[in-house]
């Protein structure tokens, strides 16, 4: 981590903010090089090749992006964080175009994803259980030290007991939740797998369900059984009954299993407390909706959200509440204007119609997750674990073989 003057916001230095160096950009970026170094010719060739408008503009279209991005964070306020945003945003595009060139199929992750759900999840029971966090070599692996006493700490609260929401080495318990949620669902994939790679499946999908259940992210809860009801409703078999037929009934189970689930779900979280004031997001959206309003076009520059916070929100006494507006849509529509919510919008349709066509559904309802999550949490642009997590679901989406 980095820390110049212009990560600071009131004085107090963000960590969202801050120029850092993972091990995980060591590895794109050794894979980015040898694979560029290695295919440079071909690129060159297909380059060269182009010859119809259509082929032009194909290629055209994406690279046009970027002379938008270097407008806007030429015209941010905070110029040094948007030029930090602006390399990251290429990093992760080099990487995804990398997994669809290469023609990856989501069969391919399966194995590293179950490895890693089932690191962070064991992870997150022994600080359940610890109530803090284990140290050691955890620490150089990117776990924060932290106790149930540590200020700002998530907390809930189950029978009147106040207890620590485990973190893994992620920055916060919902991101944990996500990651693990989205991660299983990529890993249902058709598979014929036995042996080792089928028990760390299996131990994944456990041990990864542990880790959503007690990180007691509401978000997490509400989009699993969401995704539950999907599974329900694409693999309910059901002879046909006598004047019923099979959709009608298929339909009818659904909408039972899912008010049953919806309830338990709002009667278990009436008990839970220690989430993040309601009030602040609400907040940081009109915030957000303010600096859409003040700049229509080109917003208020990469990764400026939190360094232009104090302008538009004056907040009292001796905490400040210094984080990104808690909705990926707000956030892109806040620091790229609404020219830059409608290319992201753009892309999605793109992507949704691709994956429509090639009927992968494991992907499909990965990234329906992913944006329903960022409806409510913004770390799916923000912080590196969730950021490569979808690069690479996108990357995916864009490879020729879509199975």
């Amino acid at each position: 981590h980095f820390w110049p003057d212009w990560t600071q916001v009131l004085g107090l230095s963000i960590d969202y903010l801050s120029p850092t160096l993972y091990l995980t950009d060591i590895l794109v970026m050794v894979i980015l090089g040898v694979w560029l170094w290695d295919n440079i010719g071909n690129l060159r060739l297909q380059i060269s090749n182009l010859k119809t408008k259509s082929q032009i503009l194909k290629l055209m279209l994406p690279l046009s992006i970027f002379p938008f991005l270097l407008v806007n964070f030429l015209l941010a306020q905070n110029f040094s964080v948007a030029i930090y945003k602006l390399v990251k945003i290429i990093e992760f595009t080099l990487l995804g175009f990398y997994v669809a060139k290469n023609n990856y199929i989501p069969s391919t992750v399966r194995h590293p994803l179950s490895l890693a759900v089932i690191y962070s999840s064991l992870i997150a029971m022994i600080q359940f259980l610890k109530q803090g966090s284990i140290g050691g070599l955890f620490w150089w692996l990117g776990e924060r030290t932290f106790s149930l006493m540590t200020p700002g700490i998530a907390k809930a609260i189950i029978n009147g007991c106040l207890v620590m929401r485990p973190y893994a080495t992620f920055s916060h318990p919902n991101v944990l939740a996500g990651f693990v949620l989205v991660s299983l669902i990529l890993m249902a994939t058709r598979n014929q797998e036995t042996g080792v790679r089928r028990f760390l499946y299996w131990a994944a999908l456990v041990l990864g369900g542990i880790a959503i259940a007690i990180s007691f992210s509401r978000s997490a809860w509400l989009v699993g059984v969401m995704v539950g009801l999907i599974v329900i409703s694409r693999h309910l078999r059901f002879t046909t009954l006598r004047g019923c037929p099979n959709g009608l009934l298929r339909g009818g189970i659904v909408l039972l299993v899912a008010l049953i689930s919806f309830g338990l779900f709002f009667f278990l979280s009436r008990g839970l407390s220690g989430q993040e004031a309601i009030g602040h997001r609400l907040a940081l959206a009109q915030v957000a909706i303010e600096m859409i309003r003040t700049n229509p076009l080109a917003g208020v520059g990469l990764n400026n959200f939190i360094s232009q916070l104090p302008n538009y929100w004056q907040q009292f006494g001796t905490t400040y509440w210094l984080q990104p507006v808690h909705n990926i849509f707000l956030l892109v529509a806040a620091e790229t204007g609404l020219t830059g919510l409608m290319i992201f919008l753009w892309f999605l349709i793109l992507t949704y119609k691709r994956l429509l066509a090639t009927g992968h559904w494991p992907l499909v309802t990965a990234l329906s997750a992913i944006l329903v999550l960022g409806l409510f949490d913004h770390y799916w642009l923000t912080l590196q674990q969730p950021q490569l997590l979808l690069t690479i679901i996108f990357g995916l989406s864009w490879a020729k073989r879509g199975v």
